[in-house]
C-alpha cells in the first residue's frame, strides 16, 4: 500500500457507505477505492465518479445490516489471510461498545463489541468510529415520519449525541487518507466524534412537530412492528443518559473529555447541527 494514494476498500454501500464513499472519492489525498459488493446490488446507484472496474461482486453473507454480524468475522478473516489490510474498520457507527461485552451485556452493543475482541485476538489492527445517532434518522426514532408528530417516551430532556451522515463519511475519508496507517490515533483506537447533542424535545422544537407522550400502551409509531420495537429499545437508551459518544459500559457512566474528543482530528470542520439540517 502506497503512503501516497492509499488503496481501501468498502464492503457495502448503504446508508452510510455511500457517504463514506463520496466523501472517500472526494479525498484530495486521491485513494484508490475499491468497492465490494453482492452481485445482485450491482444495478445500485452509485457516484458517476466511481472509476470503472472499483466495483467487485463478492458472494459473502448479508454482513451490513443488523443482525448479520457474523458475516464480520468472515471479513476479518479474510483480510487477515490475505496479508495485505493494514487496518480494518468493524462496522460501529452508533454508540459506544467498548466493555460491553465484558460487563455481561447482552446486546447489539455487546455483539459489536465481540468482533472488535476478535480482531485483536487475530492480530488485525482496527479503528471504531462511535458517531451515535444518524442526524437524518431522529424523525425516524420518534415516528415523525410516519404521521409527522414526535412521539416521546419518557421526559425526553436527556441530551444525546448526533452527527449527520455526511459527516460521518467526510471525517472517515480524512483520518483514513490523512494519518499514518500506524498511527495511534488509529491503530486499536476508538474514534468519538458527534455533530452535537441535542434532546428529543429539542428536535421537537426545532423541527416544529407536536410532542406526542408515548406510554406503553401508545407505542412509538413505526412502518414495521420492528422498528416500533427498535424505536423503544433507542429510546429507553436516550432517557437512561447512555447514548453520548463519551459513554463508558464499564463504569456506566459518561467519560470526561470523550465524548466527541476524536473531532479535533478533522481541524476547522464546521459540524452539522439540527438548526441547519431541519
Amino acid at each position: 500500500m502506497s503512503a501516497l494514494r492509499r488503496s481501501i476498500a468498502l464492503v457495502g454501500i448503504g446508508a452510510l457507505g455511500t457517504p463514506i464513499l463520496r466523501a472517500l472519492l472526494n479525498s484530495p489525498n486521491h485513494p484508490n477505492v475499491i468497492v465490494l459488493t453482492r452481485p445482485e446490488s450491482k444495478g445500485r446507484d452509485l457516484p458517476s465518479e466511481l472509476p470503472s472496474g472499483s466495483i467487485i461482486p463478492v458472494d459473502y453473507a448479508d454482513s451490513l445490516p443488523f443482525p448479520g454480524y457474523k458475516a464480520r468475522y468472515t471479513l476479518a478473516d479474510a483480510a487477515k489471510a490475505s496479508g495485505s489490510v493494514k487496518l480494518f474498520v468493524p462496522s460501529e457507527w452508533g454508540s459506544p461498545t467498548e466493555g460491553a461485552k465484558e460487563k455481561g451485556e447482552d446486546n447489539i452493543f455487546a455483539v459489536k463489541n465481540g468482533v472488535s475482541e476478535y480482531l485483536k485476538s487475530i492480530g488485525l489492527p482496527y479503528t471504531r468510529f462511535f458517531t451515535c445517532l444518524f442526524m437524518g434518522y431522529v424523525p425516524w426514532v420518534v415516528g415523525s415520519d410516519v404521521d409527522g408528530k414526535a412521539h416521546i417516551l419518557g421526559k425526553g430532556d436527556t441530551p444525546f449525541s448526533v452527527t449527520s451522515q455526511e459527516d460521518i463519511g467526510g471525517f472517515v475519508a480524512h483520518v483514513l487518507t490523512s494519518l499514518p496507517l500506524n498511527s495511534s490515533e488509529l491503530v486499536n483506537a476508538c474514534l468519538r466524534i458527534q455533530g452535537q447533542q441535542i434532546t428529543l424535545r429539542q428536535f421537537a422544537r426545532v423541527a416544529n412537530k407536536q410532542i406526542v407522550a408515548v406510554t406503553g400502551e401508545q407505542p412509538i409509531p413505526g412502518k414495521i412492528a420492528a422498528e416500533t420495537i427498535f424505536n423503544v429499545f433507542l429510546q429507553t437508551y436516550i432517557e437512561e443518559g447512555m447514548a453520548t459518544t463519551g459513554w463508558d459500559h464499564k463504569t456506566e457512566k459518561e467519560l470526561d473529555g470523550a465524548t466527541g474528543s476524536a473531532n479535533k482530528l478533522w481541524e476547522g470542520h464546521i459540524w452539522q447541527t439540527i438548526e441547519n439540517t431541519f
